[in-house]
Order: structure tokens, then C-alpha cells, then sequence
């Protein structure tokens, strides 16, 4: 017990969150089998069909192909591993786009083009328990005609239909590739991902905009996982990125072991109605990234930027149950990442106590809840969930430090942070800010460590620091958002574990460094 913070001996403090059991490898496979050379004319379809686990299909650079492709279902080769069971459909300048680099717009010069040419069709699907595909270097798009549609890749089937674990498919890899639409496409997500064992990295997902509905870049809830999403720039106009939403067909399974990792969220402020380059629809706004049902969740390293009030009231990360099966939201961790420019900041919100292991650590929350945004301005709100943790954070608002509503939540750490107490800072509904609030509605609560910025009339519990001037905090260099402690701040090595109150920024900094270009 002796190398304990004083609070983790509390018989209150939160369970920590599994992490997912499974990281997927998404090493570019050997090529075991034929390679197979397309012409511009030739039939895609009809080399889907023959190609054989091992194989590559090469299209050429610049070449168009046009229809709805199904990536049909492949007998494996008898003691064939998965790793060679593979097929990989790649562009032929595949060499002009390195791994490890995300794609971008400019680099459609040395992809080939899928685009499908009618309304309500992907250009790619997946036939019913296929395995085994790895898309390379591609150009996913509708043709100017097309008006209408409700996804451009499908992997996976999000209906009743796909009802048992035989007919998920499962290894699929869409990497380096430009999956996007027009201005005059109103489509509902850009990628379904109802798989299993599933991977989008160093791709560009842009475009997913809808006026009519919620309108997603990545959105999963018929599928198992695990999923590794990383290093992509994902942009929609109601979630970028999310689980749930929608009641599983598979009983008692839903999204598991995921990967969020070193993506850029970005909301185009092009699609605000108030901004001055504003051109095109009304979008459904709502969050950047919304998480309904899910377990052992990583998110890390990403950038999430723009959320503003239109749709819902634009909170930047909602973690949610919400779903008729009461499926749960658990083992959750949010670490390293920076969220800017929202009207909100993080919404953790339960039902039925079915959300629980959260943890919220070491994430700068920057232009949060500004008038720009809307009217939202809290920094956290929390309601009925169980063992949440947040730790050594820093972030501003104006409005609401940390919204804590009924139903209770149980077992709340929230400790070390450095965040602006704002107007109303800690607050429930109807009763008193500070400890009365924190006493209703997050009983068993450890809050300390904390350093308040902005105000000392609302009381805390003993063992926080409150600073009316933000600058005798001691940042050491706020015009460069440096946001961690001089080693001269009176606040330093004062969270009450040995460290110093608010974000680590060098860890903050390994994880985030070139995910915003």
C-alpha cells in the first residue's frame, strides 16, 4: 500500500479498463499465388471471381472501373495459413504510396478507380463468410450522376439477414485508398463495417455527408471485430466514426477489441451554416466520434476537431449504451488525444447501468463550448455510468467543468487534472456546484488533485487548488500550446501521486505527432 496514491486505497476507486485482447497485424501479405494484370477494359468482376487466396490483381494507374463489385466468397487452400489466404486488388503504382503514409487527394494519380454509376448501390460489397481480401491504392467514389446512396463500401451486411457467425466476413484490409463523394451526393457513411477482423489504415475518408439523415465516414454494429482503424483522415457530417446504432443479428455479439488510433476527425467548417466560405447543404450534425455499444475499446493518438451545436448539441465524443437489446458500452480507454473546437467536450452518459470502465486520461481539450460552437459549453457530462476514471487532463470551457446528472454514477475518480472551472463548474441539476453536487450524483467520489482555474466561490472537497488567474497556473508556453507545468509552477508534482497535475505533454506528443498535416 505504501506506493499508492492516497486515494487508490479507497475501497471507491474505479476499475481500470481492459484493453483489447486483439491487435491486428496488418503486415502486407507474400505473395503466394498468380498475379494477375488487368486492362483499363478489362472485367473486374470477372477476375474477382478467378482469383485463388494467394493471389494479386493489378489494376492499372488512372483506370476507371465501373459497377457494383462483390468480393465473392473463397474455399481456403488445405493448410493455406491466414496470412496467405489473401487476395490483394491493388493499383500498379502501388510503389508511389508507401506504407505507413496516409493517402491524400493528390495521390489519385497513382490509384485506380472503383466507382459505382447508380443510385442506392456500393461500389464494393462483400458476398456472405468471404475472408481473405486486402484493397490497395484505390480511388472508391459514385459517378457525378449519382445523386443518392447509402454506402460506398459495405463490408459486411447490417441487416437480419447476416444472423450467424459463418456468414460474417472476416480479414479484410482496406489500405491507402481514397473512399469519397461529391458535393451532390447525399450518402449515409462512406465504409460499413459489419466484419470481422477488419482493418482501414493510412486511407482518406472524405465527403460522407447526408441532409436527410446521420450521415457516418466508419460505422459498425453487425459485426464482431476485432478492428484496427488507423492513421486515416475521416470526415462526415453526423459521426465520423461510430458503433452501435442499430440492434445486432448475431445473439450476444457486438463490436469487440478495437483500435482508434493516429486518425484525423475533422468536420469541414465549410459545412457550418455561419461560416463565410459556406456552399452547400444543411448536413446533419451531430458528433465526431460516438461509441453505443462496444467492449475493450482503444481510442489514442487521434486529433478530433469541429463539432458544433445543429443536429444534436455537438459534443466532440459521446460514449453511450443506447440500443434495444441492452447490449453494453465497457472497457473503454481514451488516452493521448486532442480535441478542439467543439461545443462540447466528452459525453459519458449510461442507461441501465450498462456503461461502465471508462477512463479518460491525459487528453488536451482546447475551444470547447466557445459562443462559435453553440450553446453547449461543458467540458465533461456524466450520468449513470460505473468505475470512470478522469485523470491528468487539461481543458477549457467557459460554461460547465463537469456536468454530473441522475441517474447516480458510481465509483467516479476524477483526479489530477488542470481544467477551467468555468461559470457553473462541477454541476447537477438542481442542487448546489461542488462537493453538494458531486454528493448527489456521483456518490463515493474521490475528486482531488485537481487544479481549478477561474473562480473560488464554488467549495470542493479538500485536496484541490484553486487559481482565479490563469496565469500564476505556470504553462509553460501557452501561445505554443504547451500546456504542461514549469518546474517552477506552485502546482507542480501536486496531483497527489508524485506527477504534476494536468497532461503529460511529451507522452501527449509521441502519440499525436503527424496526425494532423
Amino acid at each position: 500500500m505504501c506506493c499508492l496514491a492516497p486515494w487508490e486505497s479507497s475501497a471507491q476507486i474505479a476499475a481500470k479498463p481492459e484493453l483489447p485482447r486483439t491487435f491486428l497485424n496488418t503486415t502486407y501479405p507474400v505473395r503466394t499465388g498468380r498475379t494477375i494484370t488487368l486492362l483499363a477494359r478489362d472485367d473486374l468482376q470477372d477476375a474477382l471471381n478467378k482469383a485463388k487466396p494467394g493471389d494479386e490483381i493489378v489494376l492499372p494507374a488512372g483506370a476507371t472501373y465501373s459497377g457494383n463489385f462483390v468480393l465473392p466468397r473463397k474455399p481456403s487452400a488445405p493448410g493455406a495459413s491466414s496470412a496467405d489466404a489473401v487476395i490483394v486488388v491493388r493499383t500498379s503504382a502501388v510503389g508511389a504510396l508507401p506504407a505507413g503514409r496516409r493517402v491524400r487527394p493528390a495521390d489519385t494519380v497513382a490509384m485506380a478507380r472503383v466507382m459505382t454509376p447508380r443510385n442506392g448501390a456500393e461500389a464494393i460489397g462483400t458476398a456472405p463468410g468471404t475472408s481473405g481480401w486486402r484493397l490497395v491504392g484505390l480511388e472508391i467514389t459514385a459517378a457525378p450522376s449519382v445523386t443518392l446512396i447509402n454506402r460506398l463500401v459495405r463490408f459486411g451486411d447490417g441487416s437480419a439477414a447476416q444472423s450467424t457467425l459463418a456468414s460474417v466476413p472476416s480479414n479484410l484490409v482496406l489500405d491507402r485508398s481514397y473512399v469519397h463523394a461529391g458535393p451532390q451526393l447525399d450518402l449515409r457513411r462512406c465504409i460499413d463495417l459489419q466484419s470481422a477482423s477488419t482493418a482501414v489504415i493510412d486511407s482518406y475518408v472524405s465527403g460522407c455527408h447526408s441532409a436527410n439523415g446521420e450521415s457516418q465516414a466508419i460505422v459498425g454494429y453487425n459485426g464482431p471485430g476485432p478492428y484496427k482503424i488507423v492513421n486515416n483522415y475521416l470526415e462526415a457530417s453526423g459521426e465520423n466514426l461510430m458503433f452501435g446504432g442499430s440492434d445486432v443479428s448475431i445473439p450476444g455479439q457486438m463490436p469487440s477489441d478495437i483500435e482508434v488510433r493516429h486518425n484525423y476527425f475533422c468536420k469541414p467548417l465549410s459545412w457550418k451554416l455561419d461560416e463565410p466560405t459556406y456552399a452547400g447543404a444543411a448536413y446533419i450534425v451531430k458528433n465526431i466520434f460516438e461509441l453505443k455499444m462496444g467492449q475493450r475499446v482503444l481510442v489514442e493518438g487521434n486529433v478530433f476537431e469541429n463539432s458544433w451545436v445543429q443536429g444534436q448539441v455537438g459534443f466532440a465524443l459521446l460514449l453511450k449504451t443506447a440500443n434495444g437489446q441492452h447490449l453494453l458500452t465497457s472497457d473503454v480507454t481514451v488516452r493521448n488525444n486532442i480535441i478542439r473546437g467543439a461545443a462540447g467536450g466528452i459525453n459519458i452518459v449510461g442507461v441501465d447501468g450498462m456503461l461502465s470502465r471508462i477512463s479518460i486520461d491525459n487528453n488536451l481539450l482546447l475551444d470547447i463550448g466557445v459562443r462559435r460552437w453553440g450553446d453547449n459549453g461543458r467540458l465533461f457530462q456524466i450520468s449513470n455510468v460505473n468505475d470512470l476514471t478522469i485523470t491528468h487532463n487539461t481543458g477549457f470551457s467557459p460554461g460547465v467543468l463537469l456536468g454530473v446528472e441522475p441517474p447516480a454514477s458510481r465509483r467516479l475518480t476524477f483526479v489530477g487534472n488542470v481544467v477551467s472551472q468555468g461559470a457553473y463548474g462541477v454541476k447537477s441539476s438542481g442542487v448546489l456546484a461542488g462537493t453538494a453536487s458531486l454528493a448527489a450524483a456521483a456518490p463515493g467520489y474521490v475528486f482531488a488533485g485537481n487544479v481549478l482555474i477561474g473562480g473560488t466561490s464554488i467549495v470542493y472537497p479538500p485536496g484541490n487548488f484553486l487559481e482565479p488567474d490563469p496565469s500564476r497556473v505556470g504553462f509553460l508556453n501557452v501561445r505554443s500550446e504547451d500546456f504542461s507545468l514549469s518546474r517552477l509552477s506552485p502546482f507542480a508534482k501536486r496531483a497527489g501521486d508524485g506527477t504534476d497535475p494536468g497532461i503529460d505533454r511529451d507522452a501527449l506528443l509521441r502519440a499525436t505527432t503527424g496526425v494532423k498535416p
